[in-house]
């Protein structure tokens, strides 16, 4: 009997049921739907210093994650609310509405600016230029130029509920039919979100301060 075989079917049911509440999002989705979840990737820890919103606007390395959402390669899943009523077209997810309150979770892809990435390139090998050429910020987890950085944030109170590996796997798929070869990203010391990352088949390919970078290979 294989694994599918034996699975439960109440946990089959749930993982359907949790399936059905993640959809992709538009590439005219507004920027403000990034930030609660840009805000708990730079605020995952309760012993560092809070990075506010606000900050975060301003700051050149917040930015790449988030500005001018819509950029070729850019790809992001949303999971929603259980009691959602968004229209599962990508037309829903749209600048039209600003918040998005009922996306719970949230995993995007994006790569580095092709300037910014010549620019690196060109930068002297000894620099630790893992996330910078000059003042071009490629990434925290930037590893080539054809590989996309991802981010992941669910809400605290929907964590630990397998909404996060879900997003994972969806992004990751999404990915793959792209035709990206990998994805990449980055994770601090300490986070324990480490942990569902190399169960979804990461592994560190380096570091860069005080976090290790880590890649998929999708093909």
């Amino acid at each position: 009997m294989n694994e599918r075989q034996n699975q439960d079917p109440s946990e089959a049911g749930r993982r359907t049921e949790l399936r059905s509440r993640i959809r992709p999002l538009g590439a005219e989705t507004a920027d403000e739907v990034f930030l609660p979840f840009l805000d708990l990737c730079f605020n995952w820890s309760m012993d560092q210093p809070r990075v506010e919103v606000d900050e975060l606007l301003e700051r050149d390395d917040a930015a790449f994650y988030f500005k001018g959402w819509g950029r070729n390669g850019d790809i992001a899943v949303a999971a929603y609310a259980e009691d959602s009523n968004a229209s599962d077209t990508t037309d829903k997810a749209s600048a039209d509405q600003d918040l998005h309150p009922d996306i719970v979770g949230l995993a995007w892809l994006r790569l580095a600016a092709i300037d910014a990435v010549i620019e690196k390139s060109a930068a002297d090998p000894a620099d630790d230029a893992t996330t910078e050429a000059g003042s071009r910020f490629t990434g925290y987890g930037w590893v080539a130029a054809d590989i996309p950085e991802l981010s992941l944030a669910v809400l605290p109170d929907h964590q630990s509920q397998g909404i996060g590996g879900m997003l994972l796997d969806v992004v990751c798929t999404l990915a793959k039919m792209s035709g990206f070869p990998a994805v990449s990203l980055s994770v601090a010391d300490g986070n324990g979100a480490a942990r569902l990352y190399h169960d979804r088949g990461f592994v560190t390919v380096g570091r860069n301060g005080d976090s290790d970078i880590l890649v998929r290979q999708l093909k």
